[in-house]
């Protein structure tokens, strides 16, 4: 086994969807800078003809990525292997269970040829750990666990510890934190964050329906929280166009109990909660639940370190703006280095990193006022502001410029 590094560039902890993305793109933009990439828990084998190997950072849940996202994943190389195992999104249907209101989103509409693609998170590691192993820039420390960050005016000092070996300290001129909403290193920075229960949880699964999804994209919204079903790439002992993914929130102590239930069961308690418009839903996969909250860090930098990701704002999944919110994060983030590298800057320089800090706050500011309303204001019983979004979802469909403007935001074009 290698020895643990005591010097880089740049240090990544956390080696989830965002961290890895983070170490591809530095590996693909700054080849000169060594990246350390730290992970907790060992990468699974790369072997495409086993099951999905599910982690943390790389679980059962799937991701709606953006067309912003997946041109980014275009231009590292990737999105002919990542292809394969994506469905893409022709149209967005949003509805409010028991109302009138109602909408739709259709990419021919808006002149794309989709509004984004749907992958389960597990192929997406698949494919990214793969290419990072290619690249020799960046040195992965899987299975070591960081046990302290201290920064100082010369360097981010970290403790690294594998298994019951003696404690290494890593030194760099910068540190990055993705290691998600409930960061050790936040902490370890002083970083303070604000936090919102909804007292929701989501119960993650895919599921068959009797009807062909269409490409179609479905949120609907219950008196109990958000449903998403997003169409997935067909499975071999299924027929075409019927599996889906499933992301229905429910209050928590609901959630339990539906967790609980048989298959059968489960799926006529779905059945009644969304109605009839994929069809009959008559096949579930393997239920995981999520608890869900709003956490919004204080502050994303401090001299000689940056927080990203979940570490920096976790999202509801509702409108499925959370990861890729933070892929431009990372874009930002990645062409500021760049910029700081070019002109023989340090990379830790406090300026440069609330330089951009400050280029992401207005997206993040938006985005995540848009989903936390979304959530907070289909979940409210009172009539008259039910009658008054369902006029909005139906005002939605006739306002001039609304749907294009709302599409923008749903492909990840408005900013970068």
């Amino acid at each position: 086994m290698t020895a643990l590094p005591t010097q880089a560039d740049i240090a990544i902890i956390g080696g989830g969807m965002v961290g890895v993305t983070l170490a591809l793109m530095l590996a693909r933009e700054l080849p000169q800078l060594q990246v350390v990439l730290i992970e907790g828990q060992r990468f699974p084998a790369l072997d495409l003809s086993q099951p999905l190997p599910y982690t943390a950072g790389f679980d059962a849940r799937n991701t709606a990525l953006s067309r912003r996202t997946v041109q980014a994943f275009t231009d590292l190389g990737l999105w002919q292997q990542l292809q394969p195992h994506a469905t893409p999104i022709h149209q967005i249907h949003i509805s409010d269970r028991g109302h009138f209101g109602l909408s739709r989103l259709r990419a021919d509409e808006e002149h794309v040829e989709s509004f984004g693609q749907v992958m389960e998170n597990a192929w997406l590691g698949v494919v990214l750990l793969a290419a990072l192993k290619a690249c020799p820039s960046v040195t992965l420390c899987d299975g070591v666990a960081v046990t302290a960050l201290a920064t100082s005016a010369e360097s981010a000092t970290l403790t690294l510890q594998r298994g019951d070996d003696e404690p290494t300290t890593l030194r760099v001129p910068l540190v990055v934190a993705a290691d998600g909403t409930q960061s050790r290193s936040r902490e370890w920075l002083g970083l303070g964050a604000r936090w919102h229960d909804y007292g929701q949880t989501a119960l993650v699964t895919t599921i068959a329906t009797s009807l062909p999804h269409e490409h179609i994209a479905f949120e609907r919204f219950t008196a109990d929280g958000p449903i998403a079903l997003l169409p997935l790439p067909d499975a071999r002992d299924q027929p075409a166009q019927t599996r889906r993914s499933l992301v229905w929130a429910l209050k928590t102590e609901a959630a339990q109990r539906v967790l609980a239930l048989s298959d059968a069961a489960f799926l006529a308690e779905f059945q009644q909660a969304f109605g009839r418009r994929a069809g009959r839903f008559t096949r579930v996969g393997q239920r995981h639940a999520y608890p869900l909250q709003l956490m919004v860090a204080h502050q994303q930098t401090v001299p000689r370190a940056v927080i990203l990701g979940n570490a920096a704002h976790s999202l509801h999944p509702v409108a499925g703006q959370g990861f890729n919110l933070c892929l431009r994060d990372v874009l930002v983030l990645v062409e500021s280095l760049r910029e700081a590298t070019l002109a023989g800057a340090d990379l830790g320089n406090a300026q440069h990193l609330q330089a951009y800090e400050a280029k992401r706050t207005a997206d993040q500011q938006q985005i995540i006022r848009f989903s936390d309303s979304l959530v907070r204001g289909f979940s409210n019983a009172n009539p008259l502001l039910q009658l008054a979004r369902n006029i909005g979802l139906l005002g939605f469909d006739l306002l001039p410029g609304a749907k294009p403007l709302v599409a923008r935001y749903a492909m990840g074009l408005s900013h970068v």
